[in-house]
């Protein structure tokens, strides 16, 4: 009896050992698995940084509106803006997975990290204002409350970011590519150099007002001059953006129902429409299609500019939704836009970087010819949508569209012409670029529940339960205390 209590209790003391040896291993979820490919986190980086056509954000910029109010409006009321923390651990992780890796062409994912450290930093501080940044990503190290940096800290540090990022990646130039497959440039490190480049241009444009104090000028001037050691786009191949191939998991964000949908509730917005019209842009036939009783029973209507009328943004939705139903609005073109491919969406474009250069040029900040850029920032955005070249070559020749000269009239055409290039593109750039220039005018009335125009969006609540007491220094710093919508921030100031 004694033998048989011993067997029993030794046999339980060796099944509890064996739990406590599988014990760690229980815990591990096999079907969430804690490494990854470094090209899969890049994938989820990159789709992190997508700002796709048709949004919300595309009214706040005036290119439409909307006509119901279930279906969102155009108050401008722009509330909380969610951080990018996520992904920036995500960045992190990447980093992690390549030294796990080990290997020296996996090495190539550091500087294009570095990279969209940069983007995402400078996505947030464009929106709040002063961010976390030096002791941020840092819960491994103990820091779960980081002090915020300044605006002029967070840019001066993403530059240097930028600029390691250009000379990491030219080290790798016309190697194996291990970034193979990365859905903007599929590995091909001298685009990722050209956009790294391009980026740092519009980075810098954003900080015209701190010229002097950033030097702006001497810095454009330094990429300018050496195209060797700062590549930049070239044409609208270069463009930095998302391609739909129109398989049924990879569709243009319209198709196949929203297009005939957003016709009875989204119009193209006055705002833009005048400028096209002002400037007899032909664009305008491509982008969009008249309002129903517009020159109705007119032959060739479709391509006269009186045809197209836009919604005022500044008015109420109660008047934009008669004008719709009534038919006055221009719309959506079905045949552009309405495919399973859509057209490409510019993440960042060469068409964009020849009107900034312009800007540059027209300032006396770089030794180039302003005019050179802004005929050709005109002619490839127009090859973007296909314009046939006798009409671009009429447009450029319209006198309301010649060059006016490095003065303040030419200036505008420049801004004027770099918020079309940016339709339905790039996100909020065009809406960054009329907080800092003023260009185009923007709609302002009624249908503004704020009464202007915002210049920046507040912190999450997220911020205020965690971090509160670096929040408040952080806004005490900036703005007395407050976290308005109409704060004004160092970059604009």
């Amino acid at each position: 009896m004694k033998k048989i209590c011993y067997q029993l209790l030794l046999g339980m003391m060796l099944f509890i050992a064996g739990c406590d040896d599988h014990f760690e291993s229980l815990q591990e979820n096999p079907n969430s698995p804690d490494i990854a490919a470094p090209i899969n986190i890049l994938q989820s980086i990159i789709q992190d940084s997508w700002e796709t056509p048709w949004t919300r954000t595309e009214r706040l910029n005036q290119y439409y509106v909307s006509t119901y109010v279930v279906y969102d409006d155009q108050n401008y009321l722009l509330g909380e803006y969610k951080m990018d923390y996520g992904t920036l651990r995500d960045i992190a992780a990447l980093e992690k997975e390549v030294a796990r890796v080990g290997t020296e062409d996996s090495k190539q994912f550091l500087p294009v990290a570095k990279f969209f450290r940069a983007f995402f930093y400078i996505r947030m501080t464009e929106r709040l204002g002063d961010i976390p940044m030096s002791e941020a990503v840092k819960g491994e190290e103990g820091k779960f409350t980081p002090i915020y940096d300044s605006q002029k800290e967070v840019y001066t540090n993403c530059l240097q970011l930028l600029e390691e990022a250009n000379t990491e990646l030219a080290l790798y130039t016309g190697k194996t590519y291990a970034l193979t497959n990365d859905l903007y440039f599929n590995g091909n490190i001298t685009q990722w150099r050209k956009a790294v480049n391009t980026f740092r241009i519009r980075v810098l444009m954003s900080l015209s007002k701190r010229n002097e104090e950033m030097n702006v000028a001497e810095q454009l001037h330094q990429i300018i001059s050496d195209p060797e050691k700062y590549p930049l786009m070239e044409s609208i191949k270069d463009n930095m953006q998302i391609t739909y191939y129109g398989s049924a998991d990879d569709q243009y964000p319209l198709y196949p129902d929203n297009g005939r949908k957003y016709a009875s509730i989204y119009f193209i917005g006055d705002t833009y429409v005048s400028q096209l019209k002002r400037t007899e842009d032909p664009r305008i036939f491509i982008q969009m299609v008249p309002g129903d009783t517009q020159n109705a029973g007119v032959e060739g209507r479709e391509r006269m500019f009186s045809s197209y009328v836009g919604g005022v943004t500044g008015n109420t939705i109660e008047a934009l939704q008669q004008q719709g139903s009534d038919g006055l609005l221009a719309y959506i073109n079905y045949d552009t836009y309405i495919t399973p491919t859509g057209l490409p969406c510019v993440q960042l474009g060469y068409q964009e970087l020849q009107l900034t250069l312009a800007e540059a040029a027209n300032q006396g900040w770089i030794n180039e010819d302003a005019q050179t850029y802004y005929t050709n920032g005109i002619r490839a955005d127009m090859d973007f949508y296909g314009v046939n070249k006798d009409e671009i070559e009429a447009f450029l020749t319209n006198p309301v569209n010649i060059y006016q000269g490095d003065n303040e009239a030419g200036l505008k055409q420049i801004r004027e012409q770099k918020y079309v290039a940016l339709f339905q593109n790039s996100g909020y750039q065009a809406f960054f670029e009329q907080r800092r220039t003023g260009v185009p005018e923007f709609s302002i009335g009624e249908g503004n529940a704020n009464g202007k125009i915002p210049l920046r969006w507040m912190y999450p609540t997220s911020e205020r339960q965690y971090n509160e007491e670096n929040l408040k220094a952080a806004l005490q710093s900036q703005f007395q205390g407050s976290d308005d919508i109409n704060d004004v921030m160092w970059l604009i100031k």
